[in-house]
């Protein structure tokens, strides 16, 4: 009842809030469920599972699973069974948002592999990131842009896989609509065709995808925006990757170094900031997208 009432005041009557009650009272909310369907209901796992047994309503429309105390469900035998119901027969994770919370999750890297693993949660692909990409340069409309893509492993190589900076600047010829040329610098490009790419950049607007090739030496003063598309390696590296940027004397033009990272990347950045002495603003992934 906490938790509904909070919900309720966040929600400020933009969508209906419920609360599944245990005890005699399953009955008569499945009839109060079916006459005004709530956009978000809070539960127990034991109340949940139950309504869903009933038929008042289906899961497999749900677009967000918050499970609060989950160390303590998981270490309870009468909920666990009725959890894994929840997050895998059900509903499917490949549709929905999942968020596991507790202030005391014990081995929470291991406790994430096995989410993963069980098939309850997943984590954030590639492709997903090449579409924040996408709403991130639509959003800033920059003048010129560097995006920064790490080099393509040895391993990735022999599998036949064509390198992360073709990926995504084949992504953006194809989705970005906005008038800047899309450009390609690679390490493995030769001297003839670096300096080609190079000599379109000069004094057009553009977005470069590159690799850290383009981080040292590179004088593009109408550069306003870098994306780190990948984490640099080292605080150096992303030291030399935004200096790309606010290298125009005397210009009033709005600069900005956007890293787009998952969950277990956060403490690497944390790092350069603690090393560089600065401070990044967090955007959630929420608030680049519109929900219909």
């Amino acid at each position: 009842m906490q938790v509904t009432k909070v919900a309720r005041l966040l929600a400020a009557k933009a969508c209906t809030v419920m609360a599944l009650l245990d005890g005699g009272m399953l009955k008569r909310q499945k009839s109060w469920v079916k006459a005004e369907p709530p956009a978000v209901i809070v539960a127990t796992v034991a109340s949940l599972c139950q309504m869903v047994e009933r038929r008042a309503f289906s899961l497999q429309s749900m677009r967000v699973l918050v499970i609060d105390e989950v160390d303590f469900i998981f270490g309870s035998s009468k909920q666990v069974s009725s959890l894994r119901k929840i997050l895998t027969s059900y509903s499917a994770a490949s549709s929905r948002q999942t968020i596991f919370a507790s202030a005391s999750i014990p081995q929470h890297n291991r406790f994430l592999h096995d989410c993963v693993q069980h098939k309850w949660t997943k984590i954030c692909t590639k492709k997903e990131r090449l579409h924040v990409l996408l709403s991130l340069l639509e959003r800033d409309a920059p003048k010129s842009g560097i995006i920064f893509v790490a080099e393509q492993s040895e391993r990735s190589k022999k599998a036949g896989n064509p390198p992360s900076t073709t990926v995504v600047a084949e992504f953006l010829r194809n989705a970005y609509k906005g008038s800047l040329d899309v450009l390609l610098l690679e390490e493995d490009m030769n001297f003839n065709a670096r300096a080609a790419s190079f000599s379109e950049v000069k004094g057009r607007g553009f977005l470069l995808v590159s690799t850290d090739i383009a981080s040292r030496g590179f004088d593009l003063p109408q550069t306003s925006h870098i994306y780190n598309f990948d984490l640099p390696k080292t605080a150096t590296d992303y030291l030399h990757r935004a200096g790309r940027t606010g290298r125009e004397p005397f210009s009033r033009l709005e600069c900005g170094v956007t890293t787009l990272i998952t969950e277990d990347e956060h403490f690497v950045l944390q790092r350069f900031q603690n090393e560089l002495k600065f401070h990044c603003e967090e955007l959630p992934l929420e608030s680049m997208f519109t929900f219909s």
